[in-house]
Formats: structure tokens, sequence, C-alpha cells
């Protein structure tokens, strides 16, 4: 397994893949490992006929169509880095190619599903301050309330990814200048700007919140995170996720929110009122343009608007 720890070593150290990511990558290549080892064949003497018959089998378990994809992607990298590292002289997975999965449309809500869920953030459904609730309580309650409101307003005005904005640290905020400083995929930086609403939001929670969450928390080391739990610590993806579905069913929304969905619907609104494709690729912080043009099948009316209005024969003599 020399060659496989090599090339996970490779995906950490050069490429600044996630523990997820690696992790993933190690599962599909060990399961294919462990099919070739029932015919006493090695991942480095494995050949095109080997990784035919790995897809038979993961078809025979009637697996999903995603699921062999990633599969059949992890192994596709795996050899196209032995190649490039002439660890072997043919790549056996040069033809193989994955199951049509079907690319599934970034699903998003509506614009009625957006204001009841700002409503919730705004009024602070989500918690309720009990009359007979102590004053350390009480000032508990409304720093969460306004922390839920800052990651949720900024969460939809930016479109950034949940992991990007749990990771958000303190010091990458301008909130003169209205922009932050977020670091995606692989550690690639990039600016995300934020409307003056949102900077009133999110001064607010600095002034009013985030001193109260930090107060409750018990290490001696600074926390430079910006968004905390009520522990003082930094928040979690899952805490966050947790947060977002207490303030949809408060809300009385029936649809499963997730963070995702609202960073598809941030992308769907700007398409629609007529970014262009690059600028929307930046912002997301996409490293290909095709992810970003997933979008254009959720808003086609915005490119049939664009098409009528620019080329030559689209406007009416």
């Amino acid at each position: 397994m020399s060659e496989l720890k090599f090339f996970l070593d490779h995906l950490r150290v050069s490429k600044n893949s996630s523990r997820h990511t690696l992790s993933a990558y190690e599962r599909d290549l060990l399961q294919f490992s462990q099919m070739l080892e029932t015919r006493n064949i090695t991942l480095m003497t494995a050949n095109e006929e080997h990784i035919r018959d790995f897809l038979k089998v993961l078809r025979e378990k009637e697996q999903k169509a995603t699921s062999i994809s990633r599969k059949i992607s992890a192994i596709r990298q795996f050899y196209k880095f032995l190649i490039r590292e002439n660890r072997i002289s043919e790549d056996p997975s040069l033809f193989i190619e994955a199951p049509g999965a079907s690319k599934k449309l970034p699903k998003t809500v509506s614009a009625e599903t957006i204001e009841r869920i700002l409503k919730s953030v705004d009024e602070g459904m989500q918690y309720t301050l009990s009359s007979t609730a102590t004053a350390r309580e009480t000032n508990m309650g409304l720093a969460l309330r306004k922390r839920d409101r800052a990651m949720v307003y900024f969460l939809y005005a930016t479109g950034v990814r949940v992991s990007e904005l749990i990771q958000l640290p303190l010091a990458s905020l301008d909130l003169e200048g209205q922009y932050a400083k977020v670091f995606g995929k692989r550690k690639k930086e990039r600016l995300v700007p934020f409307v003056p609403a949102v900077t009133a939001i999110l001064d607010d929670y600095l002034k009013n919140a985030r001193p109260t969450l930090l107060e409750a928390g018990t290490s001696v080391e600074e926390v430079d995170t910006l968004f905390l739990t009520q522990d003082g610590t930094p928040m979690t993806r899952q805490g966050f996720w947790k947060t977002l579905k207490k303030i949809s069913i408060v809300a009385g929304i029936p649809q499963n929110v997730h963070p995702h969905l609202l960073r598809h619907t941030f992308a769907t609104d700007l398409l629609r009122a007529g970014m262009d494709l690059r600028s929307l690729q930046t912002l997301l912080g996409h490293e290909d343009l095709q992810t970003t043009q997933i979008y254009t099948h959720v808003a086609p009316e915005h490119l049939k608007e664009v098409m009528d209005k620019f080329h030559p024969r689209g406007k009416k003599s």
C-alpha cells in the first residue's frame, strides 16, 4: 500500500485536500484493492479489465450512479498520479467511463421562503426568553439571536459555503470596506462583498453578542473565529445545520432548508438579476466555469433575456 499512501500524502500536502476528501479517496481505493486481492492482483498490476470488473461488481450491488462515479474518479486520479510520477508505464483507467449519472440541478427556495427565514431570525423566534430567566440567561438568549441573524444574513448575502462560514476568521472581516476574505477549497483565498444592511447586522453581532459568547467560554486562548457557540467555541457545521433547521421549523417552512440551499438560491437570484457567469464564478469560488454553468439550467429565462438584448437578431425591428 506504499503507492496509495504516497498518493494520499500528495493530496494532503500538494493539493491541500480536506480530511473528508482524503478519507473518501482512501476508502474507495481500498475497496478496489480488496477486490483485486481476491484475484492475487495489486493496484500496481491492475489492468483495464480489472477496473471494468470492479464496475460490474458495484452495479450488481445496485450502488448509486453517483457513488460509482466517485469511485471511478478516485481510481482515475490515482493512476494519473502514478503516471506523472513514473511509477507505472500505462494508465489502466484511460478508457474507463463513469456511468452517466444525471447531474442534479441545484435546489433553491422561493423569495417568499427567504423572507420568512429572514423574518424569523429578525424576530429571534427560535429562542424563547422566559420572564423567569436570570439576567445571564437572557443575555445569552439575546446573543444567540444576534449570532443566528448575522450568520443567516451573511450566508444568503455572500453565497459562501457552510465550511467557509464557520471557519471565517474575525480578522478577515472588513466592515468599513464591506467585504470578507474567505478561504475556500484548498485554502484558495477570495473576497466576498456584502451590502450595507448586512454590515449593520454584523456590527451589532460583534459589539453586542460575540463578547457575551466569548465570556461563556472556559478557554484561556484567544478564539479568532468570527462565529461562536454558546460555550465560546467555534461554531461547527453540524451546529449551524441544527440551528438553521430550528429557524425553518419556527418559521413554518416544511421544506428541508440546509446551508447549501441558501448558497444555491444566492447564485440563482444573482443570475436572474443579470450577473454574468464569470462574476458569479468568482463570487462562488468555483475553479471551473462548468460548475457555475449548472445554474443556467435553473434560471434559463435570464439567458433568453440576454440573448434577446444582445444578439444582433434578438431585437424586434
